[in-house]
């Protein structure tokens, strides 16, 4: 018991000190928490290396060998939303211990799971000296921004090269067997400008836009529900919505953005070219963009290294683990189409992620280390 408080409160000492440093995208700078990393890290053994494609927001990746062989990574990101001020009740960037629960910016979404991987690793050297496997660390940037400068920019500059990842996902350490792919549209749509007092001369590009929108809400979902699966859901969201320049003034241009999610059942491209059909259908002149976004996969249960997370998982906590659908996207997205182990498993509620008053249960920090320490332990 001594030792499971000792551990406790290390992994919440380095928890105190990563939220307290602002990562919120946007920007989502990460050279503060990086330079704390790296000199959290110093003396564990691994190799450490700072890699950016944004001098203000780098990663760092730790290797236990060099160059560009295959290995398990485990994976975090250190970025965060922004917060409402408003609705916090305690400071975001301060972490607060409530009982049993801690409350903090990033507590769930995912500076909890960093906590315990900067942990793990300090530490990895001596609880496994005999360890021969490669293995390797990330914490990365901008997830927050679906990860082009973060766990993208890695794999494409052949930083890392995962044969299994290991992502620290707020799943109360259950696991997410499916996980919805993303991608993101723009949609400009255009009038003509008048004069408010003389609108029929002009035409309001925010009228079209919202006829767009309102058919999309009420017509176009309908046609989702085909896609859902046991765990997934396939969703559609206007996020953000621009137009105007006056109010006295007949708008010509309107912009408004879409987050869609999709599941196992569909394919990217495809879904695309449906939503850009269906709002053509509706507006001939809108000018319909793809922006970013990837597939959604699948985990094997059959997998060893998922199989041995979950053995670890049950060892742990004398019970068998959940199988969970994802609310969010993870950065195992970018290799959706690898055919690699993607694992997602960490501590928090992930309902909690992006909310107010993010709280997490503190008991599952330290279970979370225990289990990927017995993980690392069956294949030592």
């Amino acid at each position: 018991m001594t030792n499971k408080i000792k551990i406790r409160d290390e992994i919440l000492e380095v928890l105190k000190n990563i939220v307290a440093i602002d990562t919120c995208y946007p920007p989502g700078h990460t050279l503060k928490i990086s330079q704390f990393i790296k000199k959290y890290l110093s003396g564990s053994g691994f190799n450490i290396n700072m890699h950016s494609k944004n001098k203000n927001k780098p990663n760092i990746v730790l290797k236990n060998y060099k160059g560009n062989k295959s290995s398990i990574v485990f994976n975090c990101h250190i970025d965060t939303v922004k917060p409402i001020l408003k609705e916090w009740k305690t400071p975001p960037f301060t972490l607060k211990i409530r009982g049993s629960k801690c409350i903090g910016l990033g507590s769930v979404n995912c500076k909890g799971s960093t906590a315990v991987h900067l942990y793990f690793a300090k530490n990895f050297k001596k609880l496994f000296p005999n360890y021969k496997n490669r293995i390797c660390f990330t914490f990365v940037t901008d997830e927050e921004n679906l990860g082009p400068e973060g766990t993208k920019f890695l794999k494409d500059k052949k930083i890392i090269k995962p044969h299994t990842l290991v992502l620290g996902a707020p799943t109360n350490n259950n696991f997410i067997v499916e996980e919805r792919g993303v991608f993101w549209l723009n949609v400009e749509v255009f009038g003509k400008t008048s004069h408010a007092g003389d609108p029929i001369k002009g035409i309001n590009s925010i009228t079209k836009a919202a006829k767009i929108i309102n058919l999309l809400e009420h017509k176009y979902k309908k046609r989702l529900k085909k896609y859902d699966t046991k765990y997934s859901k396939s969703t559609i969201n206007v996020g953000i919505i621009n137009g105007g320049e006056n109010v006295n003034v007949v708008p010509h241009i309107t912009n408004f953005e879409i987050d869609r999610r999709i599941t196992i059942k569909e394919d990217i491209n495809k879904s695309f070219r449906e939503i850009k059909s269906f709002i053509k259908k509706i507006d001939k002149s809108a000018k319909v963009s793809f922006l970013r976004g990837t597939n959604a996969f699948k985990s094997n249960k059959s997998n060893i290294y998922l199989k041995s997370l979950i053995n670890s998982y049950s060892l742990i906590n004398k019970k068998k683990p959940n199988f969970l659908n994802s609310i969010g996207v993870s950065d195992g997205r970018y290799f959706a189409n690898d055919k690699i182990n993607i694992i997602n498993i960490g501590p928090g509620d992930g309902a909690q992620g992006h909310k107010s008053n993010e709280t997490l249960i503190i008991k599952e920090l330290v279970d979370y280390f225990l289990i990927l320490k017995n993980f690392i332990k069956s294949f030592e």
